[in-house]
């Protein structure tokens, strides 16, 4: 049984955003990352004191790489399965009608794929740009988040590119007799750095960027609970996702329910999702 777009809890609205498939993958991430960086970040660092004392917490030099490579090949697992989960989604979705109605050709190939919701889109570009003039006092209008914010396409492409880079030179410092066997020994080199300093950018990236927005930010704190519950509140999407917002209320018959986005007064609010 679907759950519902739209469910209603003690007066108060909440919308569906992810799916329980959805919010397993995200927990298993966000697990593997945290160990990942725990185990990981005592060796770049191991000339800081709190470096020995965190190795020690799971097993010192003796256990610590087990659980740092048993917890990548996890990473690494479900990143190859999220991949099949995208590529099912897209051919489902998109592709399989196509191909039905005899219209798959390279140009509507091209169009489904730029038109993923998580593509980053023209409307990202010109939601930077009227967010930089909000934040300068250049317009008096902030911009209305669709389905996925450009911060959230960040978040989500970010793993894209690290993860490759992460796992590859993982991948070939793990067995250093093999690796040496196929590459020459200054492939060690560039990997230890790619494999460093590509961690250590990830991880400021998630627990200052990504932790911001979904733990610390003043609409969210302590944190949002979309990624345990799958809904989110109606105040979030209205800061968040306005034009989904109204979309989805439309869609439920609850036009008359429709509140204003955050900061505009119902004097400059036609009652319609604008401003």
């Amino acid at each position: 049984m679907p759950r519902p777009r739209i469910k209603e809890v003690d007066g108060k609205l909440y919308f569906f955003r992810f799916t329980l498939n959805q919010r397993i993958q995200h927990v298993v991430l966000f697990v593997c990352v945290i160990v990942l960086v725990l185990t990981g970040m005592p060796l770049k660092f191991h000339d800081r004191e709190w470096a020995s004392w965190l190795y020690k917490l799971f097993g010192g030099i003796d256990v610590a790489p087990l659980v740092h490579r048993a917890t990548g090949a996890v990473l690494l697992a479900l990143f190859a399965y999220h991949l099949v989960y995208v590529a099912r989604a897209v051919w489902v979705g998109s592709l399989r009608p196509l191909i039905r109605d005899g219209e798959l050709t390279g140009r509507s190939l091209l169009r489904v794929l730029l038109a993923q919701p998580l593509v980053p889109n023209l409307k990202d570009a010109k939601d930077i740009r009227d967010l930089v003039k909000y934040l300068l006092y250049l317009s008096p209008e902030r911009p209305k988040g669709d389905r996925f914010t450009w911060k959230e396409k960040a978040d989500y492409l970010a793993p894209f590119w690290g993860i490759v880079i992460i796992g590859a030179s993982g991948l070939v410092m793990w067995n250093l007799e093999v690796t040496t066997s196929v590459l020459p020994g200054w492939a060690l080199n560039y990997a230890f750095i790619a494999h460093s300093e590509e961690a250590l950018l990830a991880a400021l990236f998630l627990f200052m960027w990504h932790w911001y927005n979904v733990h610390f930010s003043v609409h969210v704190f302590p944190m949002s609970s979309t990624f345990i519950t799958g809904y989110m509140s109606e105040d979030l999407m209205i800061e968040e996702h306005y034009l989904t917002y109204v979309e989805m209320m439309t869609a439920a018959g609850l036009q008359d329910r429709i509140r204003p986005m955050h900061g505009v007064s119902p004097a400059e609010w036609d009652g319609e999702g604008e401003s």
